[in-house]
């Protein structure tokens, strides 16, 4: 600022001081005395104790299953992630297992890289648990209320070892009877039901058989020599494979015998035949292509036909009862936890979200695979779809797992081929069986 203008201001306020010293008391009532409120800021340091919050390091669990199709893959994907958002201090890596899952599976248990969670297959399960490979799930289910009784009883019972539970199936299947409405509708019959028997099986597959274009034979009912069909007749019969401890065989046994002979007699009277006598490798084919009326198969054969064979109308109903009542298999695949698992309550966590009623109810809807919780039996995917009812419900009718004991690959092989030779040499029936079970007698020694 320049030195007039300063000059200037000075002045100013001189005269506003001098006019206000020139003023009389009298001239103006006394001064009400003010009182002057200084505002001061006094400042002092205050030592505040923060309690700082250090996230937690986030736990790591590594799942694997065999490599899927990309769209079941997708699903478990989808339900992973489900799991994270609500379970922020849980990692879940995936890592699926291509080739031979048994022996990586295998390999990695026996040098302790094994992952906490994996797939345990109903048919070789037994072998995990009885080398203490598995950890038992029973204290970590009660921990977190969740009761045996709220899965499928022959599911849950088929990972019970000692009165411990292995394994929480993850979803499962069993075999239904599928019957081709346009062949019953041309032959003029009625559609299967549940309460069918052997003779009304026999009886129809003799109706609905036409061998009269020889370039597209069409036969009642189709008899692969599969050991993933054939035991359900033996148990219909009232006779069991393997003896309840797995120590021995019961091929060989009378209702085991009568079974293979009823069984094998579809192709002998030409109502029946084997998929290759038709050029095909699976039966499933034969039945989309209306050569074969009636066929034994899995829930797998759904989407199969809405893939390739759009135009099929059929129906599903649980396999007739025979002479011993209802029986089926069930395919099942259980999710276990390592028993050297180091987060074995947060691997627990992953098992039960994905086994959760919600996260089954997911599986059941995507169609890929049926729901292990009973509780869904009444669902509304269920009443909307009968054929996958039928499929479920079989579970719950003299259902058995798929699985031999220790030598259930042999105990498989030796099923196989007594069918074969029965089939195509013709061999008797109390013979073929005997010779099966001698064969895998001697591979349990």
């Amino acid at each position: 600022m320049n030195r007039p203008i300063k000059f200037l201001m000075l002045l100013a306020v001189l005269a506003l001081v001098l006019s206000a010293c020139g003023q009389t008391t009298t001239q103006q009532p006394a001064s009400t005395p003010q009182t002057i409120r200084e505002t001061v800021t006094v400042k002092e340091t205050v030592t505040v104790k923060e309690t700082v919050v250090v996230p937690a390091e986030k736990v790591t669990v590594r799942l694997s299953g065999w490599a899927s199709s990309p769209a079941e893959t997708a699903l478990l994907e989808s339900l992973l992630y489900k799991f994270s958002v609500e379970n922020p201090d849980i990692l879940v890596k995936y890592e699926p297992i291509t080739g031979d899952y048994k022996q990586v599976l295998l390999t990695s248990i026996a040098s302790g890289t094994e992952p906490d969670i994996f797939y345990v297959d109903i048919f070789w399960w037994l072998e995990l648990a009885a080398n203490d490979a598995l950890l038992p799930l029973d204290d970590l289910m009660a921990s977190s209320g969740v009761s045996r009784d709220d899965f499928i009883p022959a599911l849950i019972d088929a990972f019970t070892y000692n009165g411990k539970t292995y394994g929480i199936p993850k979803d499962f299947n069993t075999l239904g009877m599928f019957y081709n409405k346009a062949l019953f509708d041309k032959a003029g019959l009625a559609y299967p039901t549940d309460d069918w028997t052997w003779d009304d099986l026999r009886n129809a597959a003799a109706a609905l058989t036409d061998l009269s274009d020889p370039n597209k034979p069409i036969y009642g009912f189709c008899t692969p020599p599969d050991p993933g069909r054939f035991p359900v007749f033996i148990f219909q019969n009232g006779g069991m494979v393997m003896n309840p401890d797995y120590t021995d065989t019961m091929l060989d046994s009378d209702p085991a015998v009568k079974a293979a002979e009823f069984y094998t007699s579809f192709r002998t009277n030409q109502i029946g035949a084997l998929p290759s006598d038709l050029g095909e490798g699976w039966q499933g084919t034969l039945f989309g292509k209306g050569q074969c009326a009636m066929v034994y198969e899995g829930g797998w054969l759904i989407p199969y036909l809405r893939d390739q064979f759009p135009n099929t109308q059929y129906g599903v109903v649980m396999p007739p009862a025979g002479p011993g009542g209802e029986g089926n298999l069930i395919f099942t695949v259980a999710w276990g936890i390592s028993a050297n698992t180091k987060n074995p309550e947060a691997a627990w966590k992953v098992v039960n979200f994905l086994t959760s009623e919600a996260s089954q109810k997911t599986v059941l809807e995507s169609g890929f695979a049926l729901p292990s919780r009973q509780s869904l039996q009444n669902s509304d995917y269920l009443k909307n779809n009968p054929n996958s009812a039928a499929i479920f419900n079989g579970s719950f009718f003299g259902a058995k797992p798929f699985f031999w004991g220790a030598v259930g690959s042999d105990v498989n092989d030796q099923m196989s081929k007594a069918l074969e030779r029965m089939f195509k040499e013709n061999q008797p029936a109390p013979e073929a069986m005997k010779q099966a079970a001698e064969a895998i007698r001697k591979a349990m020694k």
